[in-house]
């Protein structure tokens, strides 16, 4: 969530966790205008790429 945050087009980002026994969480983003669904892909390809260069850096 923290590098979905991190975008200046998302407005706010949360979760919450309905409950502890249920593997379900709501995720809400908001934005000033892009369709959240990109700001959550972008926010999921940054990951990945970070993640990658974590393993070629200390792997």
């Amino acid at each position: 969530l923290v590098l979905i945050v991190l975008s200046p087009q998302v407005k706010f980002c949360g979760y919450a966790v309905p409950h502890p026994s249920e593997n379900k969480i709501n995720l809400r983003i908001q934005t000033y205008g892009q369709p959240a669904m990109e700001a959550f892909k972008k926010g999921l390809e940054d990951l990945y790429k970070m993640s990658e260069h974590i393993l070629k850096t200390f792997m």
